[in-house]
This record gives structure tokens, sequence and C-alpha cells, in this order.
């Protein structure tokens, strides 16, 4: 058996804001993992719920840090910032992970050398149901996976990337917004190295009604911002350039997508219709257009 002291140590992420009932599943988790080379790092944000007597029950078992309320992406940060680990990774504190998820991860960067990241699928759980869709039909190792990540072919879930330590803290998430800062993240990691995705699942994403991913007062304040946080980025020099149309065209679609689910239905349509004028053949996509006629009424 290989000894914990002869594996690469990978540093696993958790920025948390009174998510007390759910953290400690995502804890759990970690211990429980196969892989157990592993230093877990919880960013308290703030939290005003129970959350700092949960962590101080887990001891020198995990390093937290508590902070003023300032954000996921200066969590995610400091995150960074403090890990110790020749592998990253980030871990929601509403999800969890299945007990290999680290092993395949690692074992996909050791194999994969010129990889400077790996990317898996993610099951979806709503109430008990466990559902997996992958999106790609093969594992591969591309140089192109932003191009992927930013035409919507390949579905973004933050906690089922992994990357080398030195790549991951080249860069920083956004402080500017707060919905798609990890697509900005990662597209600047996608960007300067190829990465290998994996069809397999490393991840529970967990959906509940006060999930940050529908945080929709901040949706409406945000808006497209995402688009000019992304590409008009000086780091890119421009090369994202011809990805702009389609990938605002898709950020007017699920922000249309989204807002009338809530039932912010004049807000929606004015985002459907800015679609429609980028990319008029977006109305052969009935399943969004018969969403735009519902919000009519």
């Amino acid at each position: 058996m290989t000894d914990k002291a002869d594996l690469p140590l990978v540093s696993i992420i958790i920025p948390t804001y009174n998510y007390g009932r759910y953290l400690p599943r995502a804890i759990q988790s970690c211990f429980d993992q196969t892989y157990k080379a592993l230093e877990i790092i919880v960013i308290d944000d703030g939290s005003t719920d129970n959350t700092k007597e949960i962590l101080e029950g887990y001891g020198d078992r995990i390093l937290s840090i508590h902070q003023k309320n300032s954000g996921v992406s200066p969590a995610r940060n400091k995150g960074l910032e403090i890990a110790a680990g020749e592998f990253i990774t980030f871990l929601d504190a509403d999800d969890y992970m299945p007990e290999d998820a680290i092993q395949a991860r690692v074992d996909a960067l050791m194999l994969n050398p010129e990889a400077g990241a790996v990317a898996t699928e993610s099951y979806s759980k709503k109430g008990e149901a466990l559902t997996y869709h992958p999106r790609l039909k093969q594992d591969k190792v591309s140089d192109k996976f932003y191009e992927d990540l930013l035409l919507g072919r390949f579905p973004l879930t933050t906690s089922t990337i992994m990357i080398r330590s030195h790549i991951a803290k080249q860069f920083q998430f956004p402080r500017d917004i707060s919905n798609g800062e990890d697509t900005a993240y990662f597209t600047k990691i996608f960007f300067v190295t190829p990465v290998c995705y994996l069809m397999k699942a490393t991840d529970v994403s967990v959906w509940h009604g006060d999930s940050l991913r529908h945080n929709i007062e901040e949706l409406k304040r945000q808006g497209i911002r995402l688009v000019e946080v992304i590409f008009d980025d000086p780091f890119y020099k421009g090369a994202l350039g011809y990805l702009r149309k389609d990938f605002t065209v898709n950020r007017y679609l699920d922000l249309f997508r989204k807002l009338s689910t809530y039932g912010e239905k004049k807000i929606a349509r004015a985002y459907y219709r800015k679609a429609l004028l980028l990319k008029p053949s977006i109305m052969f996509r009935t399943n969004y257009l018969i969403k735009f006629v519902k919000a009519h009424f």
C-alpha cells in the first residue's frame, strides 16, 4: 500500500456562507475519500448561522478560516492563497463527492502530465433522485476547452475540476461579480493549459431552493456583466473576440430562462428579444420560443 506521505497533497477548498445545514455532509465526503493525502480548507465567509460551531467541532482535522462577509470569490481566493497542495480542487458547501472522486482526478493528472487541469462530470441531485447526463461522449485531452466552456458545450460545475497548484494560483476569481465568477476564472485556466476531461461523475451537485445558483436579485443586478469581465479582460489580448457574440446570446438566453422560471417575466422577455436581435436563428430553438410565449401570460 502506498504511504500517505508519498502521495501528492491535494487541497480541497470549501467556501461557505450560512450553509451549516449542508456543510457536515460536504466535509464528511472529504474524510470518506479513498485518497487520503488531503488538506481540507473551509473558508467561512462571515456566516451568521451555526457554521462556526460546526467547524470548531472538527478540531485540527480541517483548516478553517473565518473572514468578514465578502462574497464567494474572495473566499475562494483566500483558499487559493493558503493552499499547500500540489493539486487544488474546490467543493461547494452544499455539494458532496463520491468516495473515489479525488483518486480519479489525481490519476487523470498523473496519466496526462501535459494537462494542467482535469474536468469531470457531475451528478445532479433533486430530492433523493440522482441524474447523470454527460455532455461529451468520451474522455479526452484538449487545449481548446475554453471554447467548449464559453459556447456552452461543456457544463461547468466548480466542484468537478482539479488544477495543478502552480497554474491555479496564477489567477483569482473576479470580486465584482457573484454569478458566473467561476466561468471567468476557469476560462483563464482552460486558456493557458490543456485540460483532461473525464466522463466520470466526481461530484454530487445538490439543488435546493436557497441555492446561490438561484439568487435572482443578483442576476437582475449583474445582467450580462460577465460578458465584459471575460471579453474585455486585457489578459486575452483580444484572442477570444470570435466567441463573444455566441457567448452573449447564450448569456441572454440563460438569464431569460432563469428569470422566467422565477416569475420575472418582463425582464426575461427583454433578454430573449436581445438574444433574438443578435442571432435570429434562435427562434428555431423551440424550448426557448415556447417559454417566451408563455412569459406573455
